[in-house]
């Protein structure tokens, strides 16, 4: 199961790469360039800015972490624990392709930045789908909301602000499905997690968005927005492993 879900996650996202690199996507509007970050940057060095590419390795130990976990406890998570190794690979590789952004500054690594960050929340809703309908394994629903979700990213060939509306829907389903099984079958601890993503996912997008913004006040000087964005984007992938591990 654990190779399997390396293989589940790593064959779209190499397909996305060879068309990405192909230049099918050039059309989307992506930010290249160091001055769309607060982080003041030299280029000269190997990571450019420091801050903004160290902090991507969180998303790395962050994953590997529950990699270790699920593999721990595979036996008494049965088929669930396909859910978790998927999410941990996810993160993963979200580290390595945020890296690669940071210190390349190619539209390469910008479109598959923003393409990979999709399938996040739809295996939130995935996962939903599996524990509200009793642990139910779905192989043909799965694959088409997985599907659908990749192929959702071609909207920001149609209109620029096409990713931000594609995500956007992304976001407002995981939060939909997930009140939904947490209605239904939620605990304390479970509502807890769940509120702790929202308010993470909430600050992502908010300190990502200010970070030139909040760049004028000292406390932002050495970590900026987008640092600070990062981290509550880790917050929220643990919150959301946490969520699920408390149903």
């Amino acid at each position: 199961m654990l190779y399997g879900s390396l293989f589940y996650v790593l064959v779209p996202l190499c397909l996305a790469a060879s068309i990405t690199l192909y230049g099918v996507l050039d059309r989307a509007k992506v930010e290249l360039g160091f001055e769309h970050y607060t982080e003041k940057a030299d280029p000269n060095s190997m990571l450019k800015m420091p801050a903004n590419a160290l902090v991507n390795f969180g998303y790395l130990i962050l994953g590997i972490y529950w990699i270790l976990v699920t593999k721990k406890t595979q036996q008494k998570l049965k088929e669930e624990a396909f859910f978790y190794y998927v999410f941990s690979w996810l993160a993963v590789f979200y580290s390595a392709v945020q890296f690669g952004r940071i210190v390349t500054q190619t539209r390469v690594f910008a479109i598959l930045d923003q393409w990979l960050t999709l399938p996040f929340f739809a295996w939130v809703v995935c996962w939903n789908e599996y524990v509200y309908r009793d642990y139910l394994w779905q192989s043909s629903r799965f694959m088409f909301i997985m599907r659908l979700s990749i192929l959702s990213y071609a909207a920001a060939l149609f209109h620029d602000q096409g990713f931000e509306f594609s995500l956007g829907l992304h976001i407002l389903a995981a939060v939909a499905y997930s009140v939904r099984t947490q209605t239904r079958i939620g605990n304390k601890t479970s509502l807890k997690y769940f509120v702790y993503a929202c308010v993470s996912c909430s600050g992502f997008v908010f300190l990502k968005l200010a970070d030139h913004y909040l760049g004028q006040f000292d406390i932002f000087q050495r970590f900026s927005g987008h640092f600070w964005s990062k981290i509550a984007d880790i917050g929220q992938i643990y919150c959301v492993l946490k969520y699920f591990q408390s149903l």
